[in-house]
């Protein structure tokens, strides 16, 4: 049995100990109790676990850490890195980033970059493909998960509550009047996407509202002109929604442009909501309402969070979320008052 097939998640549960202590014998950071060292060892041989080299192994003397981003054409991302790199700045680290998008989604495709750039530990702002990569790094670095996340892992992360969120920006459009309500959402590969989605549809189910498949988009990436041709398709048919929530500014304004080229009014006709606030949402015509998420405090928690595990790996496993706003502007209708 090849040794990258084997991951820490398996040598823990053989060994009846968490992933932590696991990661703790890899790395020979802390002191592990004899007893349980011996039976997590005697568990790498029963599985053939063989350790990678040592330059696969995090150099607690680096000040690197490697930044794995999705894509750069993102607005929100810019604010997250600036924290990112505000927080590293502070304690004397450096930022190494990594476009990863659908490049890197072995443990095996960092062998390369790693070999030739110690690193302290790894900040990840994009969707893991799977659990196993994040089991196949953790034994060698420490990593935070940066606005998303894997469900039922135990990776500490930094992230929001994504779903209520969503239900908040419903929730007001509900309170509006409106009734017939669409989603412009990004692929569902992304755990953000899945819980915005959630939280859209069960705050309609909530409200005995129905959600019409037909005006429900999923776009690959947060491309403006692929939004713009969703948004024509869902605003084109003949029974189309009065409002729209957009998991992004973005995509928010991309609804707004397809509306004015179909003559459909912005709020008059059609309300739209965003997320994320980023600055493109106030220079917007009208400027968007939108749910608001603090992109620079969710990039510095995670660098916080990462540099307190680089120097204590037996600290506790955190997994954080901050809190989200309501930000009203001009793209949704004024309240209904009955």
């Amino acid at each position: 049995m090849k040794s990258h097939k084997i991951t820490i998640q398996q040598i823990a549960d053989l060994a009846n100990v968490s992933i932590a202590t696991v990661s703790r014998v890899l790395n020979n950071k802390d002191k592990v109790n004899p007893k349980t060292r011996d039976r997590i060892l005697r568990a790498m041989e029963e599985l053939n676990f063989q350790p990678r080299s040592s330059s696969m192994i995090s150099n607690t003397a680096s000040r690197i850490i490697l930044l794995c981003v999705p894509e750069f054409n993102n607005p929100f991302n810019a604010p997250v890195i600036e924290g990112i790199q505000s927080s590293a700045r502070t304690h004397g680290y450096n930022i190494l980033i990594l476009q990863s998008r659908d490049y890197y989604t072995d443990a095996d495709d960092y062998t390369n970059i790693l070999r030739s750039t110690p690193i302290a530990g790894i900040i990840i702002l994009a969707s893991v493909p799977n659990a196993e990569l994040l089991n196949d790094l953790l034994p060698r670095f420490p990593v935070v998960m940066c606005s998303e996340h894997v469900e039922g892992n135990c990776t500490p992360y930094v992230s929001i509550d994504n779903r209520a969120a969503a239900k908040k920006a419903v929730n007001y459009l509900i309170s509006i009047g409106c009734r017939r309500i669409g989603l412009v959402n990004s692929n569902l590969s992304f755990h953000y996407a899945r819980e915005r989605e959630r939280g859209y549809l069960e705050a309609l189910e909530e409200a005995n509202l129905t959600s019409n498949p037909s005006w429900i988009a999923h776009i690959s990436t947060v491309e403006y002109s692929l939004a713009i041709s969703n948004a024509l398709y869902i605003l084109s048919q003949p029974d189309r929604p009065d409002a729209i929530f957009a998991v992004s500014d973005l995509y928010a304004i991309s609804v707004i442009k397809a509306a004015s080229k179909l003559g459909i009014r912005v709020p008059e006709d059609l309300s739209v909501i965003g997320f994320d606030n980023i600055d493109l949402a106030t220079m917007a015509t009208p400027a968007i309402t939108t749910i608001d998420q603090p992109a620079f405090q969710i990039g510095f928690q995670s660098c916080e969070l990462l540099i307190e595990k680089i120097r204590n790996p037996s600290v506790e496993e955190k997994h954080i979320l901050l809190e989200t706003e309501l930000v009203v502007r001009e793209s949704t209708a004024l309240p209904v008052h009955i």
